[in-house]
């Protein structure tokens, strides 16, 4: 029962993910449907809304829903406390050398990937994001794990200057770190072709569950501190998500955030544990 759960559990985020792109891939046809965009519009389209919801989320999650103390403790799902770090703050070169960073890695993309038109079926995205989101954990989880070998440590050492987290956290990379991860995101879209409106989908759904695994906040993605553990001990929970880690046994218990959101954990923590707990304690009274 119990690992079936689990495996609920992991597979929730997957498909929220997936349903999430897809409904948003939908808005973006409708928007884009008449208009011939060339190579140079899709790739400003593609920076501007990976760049404006990066900082607009961001700032959103740690200015606005941070700053309310009820709203942060309401939906905080870090466990255990770490000591409060000071997070560097934003300058103008930093932020233009990012962006540079961002265009070039864009204008890459999209011209080494070829481009597909998959239109608007909603179960062909609904299916093709299922897929992403899928491979996207795999090809992270063997990236992420490289880099915590001796090997690879010095490229990822930057990211983990923080145990306590802070969204923006989730762009503190080198800039070899910053490269491999971004091939390894990409390589569905090198091997099978881009979508313009799939693109854009997948880059906002993926800043937005980004930001919210690094804010160790549960708002709507993130059901678990599984990031946050990640931080804070330096090792296992490697994936995106815990699918991957459970799959080759790298994954650390976590604390699961109960909710209408998360409605797996909602119907584990509300009817299946107590059922459990009851079982177990109608079991030790008769052994006694």
């Amino acid at each position: 029962m119990q690992r079936f759960f689990n495996c609920c559990f992991e597979l929730e985020f997957y498909l929220k993910i997936a349903i999430s792109c897809a409904m948003v891939q939908q808005v973006f046809y409708l928007l884009l449907e008449k208009i011939e965009l060339n190579f140079i519009t899709q790739v400003v389209l593609y920076w501007l809304i990976g760049s404006i919801s990066f900082y607009a989320i961001g700032i959103f999650i740690e200015k606005f829903i941070k700053s309310n103390d009820v709203l942060r403790d309401k939906l905080t799902v870090r466990v255990k406390k770490v000591k409060k770090q000071e997070f560097p703050a934003f300058t103008i070169k930093g932020i233009i050398a990012g962006e540079i960073k961002a265009f070039m890695s864009v204008s890459i993309i999209l011209y080494l990937a070829p481009e597909v038109h998959r239109g608007n079926s909603l179960l062909l995205n609904l299916g093709w994001f299922w897929m992403r989101i899928v491979a996207a954990d795999f090809c992270f989880y063997v990236v992420h794990r490289l880099f915590h070998t001796k090997s690879f440590l010095k490229i990822h050492l930057k990211h983990h200057e923080f145990q306590d987290t802070s969204s923006f956290v989730a762009g503190h990379k080198s800039l070899l770190e910053y490269i491999i991860v971004t091939i390894t995101d990409v390589l569905p879209i090198l091997i099978f072709g881009y979508d313009i409106t799939q693109v854009c989908a997948w880059t906002l759904i993926g800043n937005i569950y980004n930001l919210e695994g690094h804010s160790s906040l549960s708002i709507f993605f993130i059901p678990s501190d599984f990031h946050d553990l990640h931080h804070t001990g330096f090792n296992g929970n490697y994936g995106i998500h815990g699918f991957w880690d459970r799959v080759f046994k790298t994954l650390n218990p976590l604390s699961k955030k109960p909710g209408i959101m998360f409605p797996v954990s909602l119907i584990e923590s509300n009817i299946i544990n107590p059922y459990i707990s009851a079982k177990q304690a109608t079991h030790n009274k008769f052994d006694d």
